[in-house]
């Protein structure tokens, strides 16, 4: 099924796979991509959505006996009246049922289910999977993507009250008021907010009944610090003298501490609160898949969890605010994101994106600026180049944020911060705003402007994308201001850039190259590999680009080149640019000086799995493994979705861990998994890509 034939052009495309008889799903909003072979080449017909007992975007009829998926994916089996009866993984043995309804694929890169309704085989082969249907029978194949888009807009003035009816309203994107609502793709993307003349909302945005009001001063960093959790309550917020959460039956005091800081600590902490307690009853409901949490926390609560399931949110809510924080704290998942957020009026646009990531928030206050150091003198012969601020025509200050347990940090405001993620409103907006690629084709453009640095340019072998994304990999030398204005025109997925940026631009054959000229920029993402690039960086964000990575002094030759290879190792495996950059920074002294600017969960591919593993390996005595998984999630999988390892012997999930281990592996079963995809593995304290090595390479 063709782009044009989609009713709905961010739904994702079926095709036939071009490179072996089967199906090839892509996401144009996302960019991942899945796979089934077939015995046959099939023929695929467009198929009524409302076959499937689940939300779908687009779907296919096809005819076959037999779907194989090239790498091992673990299933659940749904009944036919909507209902997980088993979940299957292949490395557990053969599996065999006289009738199956539907099969879910829970880590697709997109939501993939497959409606057999006849008796199956599941087998673990070759590293891949074979669901056999028995004979040729007639079977369809539905998708929908991670992502949402928003219903609507809501416009309000600079009056602070405005702005709490807005966040009042970001709840009416919940797609379900039950626990299960802590499921990413059961939240939905809250509607925007954008600035203007007077308060309006559309009618279809209306604020759900959950009997729940959050009271806080009518100052804009009371709104802002508590807007995810405004949003996941479906809360009603109105101005107040004392902040507090209140239900019918009480109200509980958010002061903490006191003051703002202890308000917004307390925010934070029962935020995470309620949310972890509804992770530990959803499975109660329609997803009986209960995670490890669980095991370790309901021996310790006085409520029944069935009977709370069925209760009110705002009776759950009462439930969990009488659990003691002490019960819950020390089996809190690492938090995903927070975002430092300086409460301008400015910024109220960032507002549904950050509820969407249900981040925690911190409004700042004035911080101290640092200048990031030049490099010595002694070593600006091996540096891309040297420059004061002045000559660079730098002038954003650098600005050091608190420190944060969450594993991603973002910086919205004034200022930059070192060694961490600027982003801005207009580059939230364009998650949204930007039309879906119609090709279905990953475009990596590289440019090496200066001859003495183009054994940089073999970082093209290290964009070692998997078989199943198409992609294409181009390099061009010394292009004239010209030529690159061209580049940044063109629809390109990341643009390398190898070369200088002095105070005037980027360096070209035949001059300089101001991004603030460029009248035209459809690149989406980029890195600016040169000397202070931060400035023309920000221009090129500003202008179009959704996400760029750029650096803030003078960095040296060696150092940069191993960044620039590393972020094309880590891009090319599926990883986010803040997850890309994270691991190259902490290869390199000078990591610190390199900065995403802009939409950093942005990801130029998924990974088959959605979720990438880095493996943490230990030789252990008896010449086995110890492995200890340090999982990277996208951006689809915000708080609350799970993961778990084919080497758990009970298929166990976790909520969004930071690890997960330990694991005992023999070296053969090592080499299967470094065989089955590029992934980085950790090794006696240094990094490695598990397509480069075998465990022989471990001694």
């Amino acid at each position: 099924m063709s782009h044009d034939e989609r009713t709905n052009p961010n739904a994702p495309v079926f095709e036939s796979n071009p490179d072996a008889s089967g199906i090839r799903i892509w996401d144009p909003i996302d960019k991942g991509s899945f796979v089934f072979h077939t015995p046959v080449p099939v023929s695929l017909e467009r198929a009524d959505t409302d076959t499937f007992p689940v939300p779908i975007d687009s779907a296919v009829r096809l005819r076959t006996n037999r779907l194989d998926v090239p790498e091992r994916v673990d299933f659940n089996v749904w009944d036919s009246d909507g209902s997980i009866s088993d979940l299957v993984n292949p490395c557990d043995g053969d599996w065999h049922s006289e009738q199956v309804a539907y099969l879910e694929i829970p880590t697709s890169p997109m939501k993939l289910y497959v409606h057999v309704d006849c008796p199956l085989s599941i087998r673990e082969r070759n590293g891949g999977v074979h669901i056999d249907l028995g004979e040729e029978r007639t079977i369809f194949i539905g998708s929908r993507s991670h992502s949402d888009s928003p219903v609507g807009t809501i416009t309000v003035t600079d009056n602070v009250e405005d702005v709490m009816r807005a966040v009042s309203l970001l709840g009416s994107s919940l797609k379900t008021l039950d626990p299960e609502r802590s499921f990413p793709t059961l939240r939905g993307h809250p509607p925007l907010i954008e600035r203007g003349d007077e308060f309006s909302v559309p009618p279809n945005i209306v604020r759900p009944e959950t009997e729940v009001r959050l009271v806080l001063p009518p100052e804009r960093r009371y709104v802002y610090a508590a807007t995810s959790l405004a949003y996941y309550l479906g809360a009603n917020v109105v101005p107040g003298d004392s902040p507090r959460l209140e239900t019918p039956n009480r109200r509980y005091s958010l002061d903490g501490t006191g003051g703002f800081d202890g308000f917004e600590a307390e925010v934070s902490r029962v935020f995470q609160h309620l949310f972890f307690l509804d992770c530990i009853i959803r499975d109660e409901g329609s997803y009986d898949i209960p995670v490890q949490e669980r095991e370790a926390v309901e021996p310790l609560l006085d409520f029944d969890c069935s009977s709370l399931y069925e209760r009110s949110l705002a009776e759950q809510v009462d439930t969990y605010l009488d659990v003691p924080f002490d019960v819950t704290e020390p089996h809190l998942p690492k938090w995903c994101l927070t975002t430092d957020l300086v409460p301008s009026e400015a910024n109220v646009g960032a507002l549904p994106f950050i509820a969407d990531e249900l981040s925690l928030v911190r409004c700042p206050t004035p911080t101290t600026h640092v200048q990031p150091a030049a490099e010595a003198p002694e070593i600006a012969d091996f540096c891309r180049s040297i420059q004061t601020p002045s000559e660079s025509g730098g002038s954003t200050p650098a600005v050091s944020p608190q420190p944060t347990t969450s594993k991603e940090h973002v910086w919205i405001g004034d200022g930059v911060p070192v060694g961490g993620n600027k982003a801005t409103v207009d580059s939230y907006r364009r998650r949204v705003d930007h039309d879906s690629s119609e090709r279905s084709t990953i475009r990596v453009q590289i440019v090496c402007n200066d001859t003495n640095m183009k054994d940089e340019g073999e970082v093209r072998e290290q964009y070692s994308f998997r078989d199943t994304s198409r992609h294409e990999v181009d390099i061009a030398y010394d292009l004239t201001v010209e030529e690159l204005r061209t580049v940044f025109a063109a629809d390109v997925d990341y643009l390398h850039y190898i070369g200088h940026v002095n105070h005037s631009g980027i360096e070209c054959a035949d001059g300089v190259l101001d991004t603030r000229t460029l009248d035209a920029v459809n690149v989406e993402s980029f890195l600016l590999n040169a000397c202070r690039s931060y400035e023309q960086s920000a221009t090129l964000v500003e202008k179009g680009c959704r996400v760029g990575v750029a650096t803030l002094s003078d960095v040296s030759n060696d150092p940069a080149t191993k960044i620039g290879c590393l972020l094309a190792r880590g891009l090319g495996a599926g990883l986010s640019f803040w997850s890309a950059l994270s691991i190259a920074q902490s290869e390199t002294l000078s990591g610190d000086q390199y900065v995403v600017i802009g939409d950093g969960s942005l990801t130029l591919c998924q990974p088959f799995s959605r979720i990438k593993p880095m493996l943490f390996i230990e030789t252990d005595s008896d010449g086995g493994y110890t492995i200890r998984i340090k999982p990277f999630y996208p951006p689809c999988d915000s708080a609350g979705s799970m993961f778990g390892s084919v080497w758990d012997d009970d298929m166990t999930q976790h909520l969004q861990s930071d690890w997960i281990g330990d694991f005992h592996l023999e070296a053969e079963t090592l080499d299967e998994v470094f065989r089955e995809e590029s992934m980085p593995i950790k090794y006696d304290g240094d990094l490695y890509w598990s397509d480069d090595i075998t465990t022989k390479d471990l001694r």
